[in-house]
């Protein structure tokens, strides 16, 4: 059985009813993602090898760098004893992972 108007008792448009509707409610969880989404591996300061180029030697994180807009980008640079800098994607997320690539962490420095 519908309910008109009638039944439900008419109010005027505008009135509180409209205040009462169910709202949005933002889910709090332990999962809950960094500011901007990104999950990312490598941080300014820590220590790093590459599994299938052992010639570039051991590498240094010497900056990082993210997009803020949602499906960006985020990148890590990184400074190997060969004198080269490299930069690789530092998105735990993206398959294109640095940590996919064979990029290992050895020591994290905090600054």
């Amino acid at each position: 059985m519908v309910l008109g108007a009638s039944e439900m008792g008419e109010k005027e448009e505008g009135s509180s009813s409209v205040k009462n509707l169910p709202q949005k409610r933002e889910e709090i969880s332990s999962t809950k993602k960094q500011k901007g989404g990104k999950h990312t591996y490598l941080r300014v300061g820590d220590k790093v090898s590459h599994k299938k180029f052992k010639s570039w030697g051991g590498g240094i994180v010497i900056e990082t760098w993210s997009s803020d807009l949602p499906g960006g980008m985020c990148f890590v640079r990184i400074l190997f004893q060969d004198g080269r800098q490299r930069v690789f994607d530092n998105n735990f997320d993206s398959a294109c992972c640095c940590y996919y690539t064979g990029i290992t962490l050895l020591t994290r420095i905090e600054l």
